[in-house]
This record gives structure tokens, sequence and C-alpha cells, in this order.
């Protein structure tokens, strides 16, 4: 409850109002609609409100990804329909950090463990660390010849290496080398999950988060 009350105070109210009448205008789900009508709510309201006790949390099913693992919030999440699939659309913040990150969830079972990226200041640390320590490395490795764009520029790490090589056919990887996502790709047993930094704020944030998305289910899955 302490959350929702910093969730509805001040200025993060007027944000939450505009997320309601995003989903309104796109003709989407929020996944706890009785937030929608808690919004005008004092925090005594709230308190007493039965409808907010029992909130349904998008990152509690994704808490075991890689980089999502201390995330909270996302009440005000959108559910919406994407081809076949089902996506859910939410911000999270990551503690201890002050961190934000737009998540997108989508419904998708059997797929291997993995997580992706593109390369950064941070995985060549971490990457130059395990050689250093002689750490088992994860990362999957790419024939460099056939792809030298992808090899050069992204990471990917897994347990299961022959299964994610066998999951990124030349048509995913040549998706991911055009659409220089800025966010990670990650997956567990129920969803292909896709984050990047920030927060969605307005109708054009959502728009192009969801376009995004989009795409990266035509093409992942």
């Amino acid at each position: 409850m302490p959350l929702l009350f910093r969730l509805f105070a001040r200025g993060p109210r007027n944000a939450a109002k505009a997320v309601v009448e995003y989903a309104q205008k796109r003709g989407y789900v929020l996944l706890n609609p009785s937030l929608a009508q808690a919004i005008d709510e004092s925090c005594l309201d709230m308190l007493s409100d039965p409808a907010l006790k029992n909130l349904t949390v998008p990152t509690a099913d994704i808490a075991d990804i890689e980089g999502l693992t201390n995330c909270t919030g996302g009440w005000l999440a959108l559910s919406c329909e994407m081809g076949t699939r089902e996506a859910t659309i939410f911000n999270c913040g990551a503690r201890p950090a002050s961190v934000s990150f737009k998540v997108a969830k989508i419904k998708a079972g059997g797929l291997p463990r993995f997580s992706a990226g593109k390369r950064s200041v941070l995985h060549y640390i971490e990457a130059f660390v395990d050689r250093a320590t002689g750490s088992a490395s994860s990362n999957v490795q790419f024939d460099a010849r056939i792809f030298p764009e992808f090899s050069a520029h992204f990471w990917v790490r897994s347990s299961n290496p022959a299964a994610v090589t066998e999951f990124f056919a030349e048509a995913k990887i040549r998706f991911l080398e055009a659409a220089q996502l800025e966010g990670i790709l990650a997956t567990n047993d129920r969803y292909l999950v896709y984050y990047e930094d920030g927060t969605l704020l307005n109708e054009k944030d959502f728009d192009e988060f969801i376009a995004a998305v989009q795409k990266i289910v035509a093409n992942m899955l």
C-alpha cells in the first residue's frame, strides 16, 4: 500500500491517469482495472478500498529473468493482443538502484532459456573478468564467418547453447541485426521478455514501444 501511495502522489497521479486514458483510447485492457477507479481516491479511501487488496503484480512471474530480479511496480500494466500472443506492457523499478525499465512480457512457453542484447562496455568488462578469473562463460558463440555483424555487436547467454543456437535461426539473427534493439531480450518457462531503460510516460512512448514489441513478436516467435 505505501508503494501505491507513491504511485498516486503528486505528479505520478497524473501519469497514472495518462496510462488509463491511453488504454481506453487504444482499447487495451488494464491488468488491474480497479486502479482506474482509485486514481481520484484519497489515501484514506485507498486504505479501505477492498478492490486494492489483491492487485496482480506483473513482475512476479518474471523475477527469475536476469536484470529483473529486484523489480517492483507495474500495477498500471496494459494487456494487448499481438497476433496470437498476449503481451503485457508496463513500467517497473529496480532496487536498490533507482533504475526504471519499460517492459513487455509475451506469453510464449517452451522457449530455450537465454538473455541477449547489444554489447556494451559493461559486457566487455564482465567478459574480461571471466577470462581473468577462469570463470566458466555462459556466452553462446555464433559463427563469425556467417554472422560477423551479430558476433561483433551482440551477446547471448544461456546454460543450453545448443538449444539457443537452434532457436536463433538466420532470419532471427538478421532481424536483430537490422532492428538494433536498445534493450534486452530474455526468456523463462512462460514468457519472452523485452525490456529497456526508461519510463513510458505518454501516448508517443507507448505507441513506439508497443510497435517495437510487435516487430519482436512477428520475427522472434
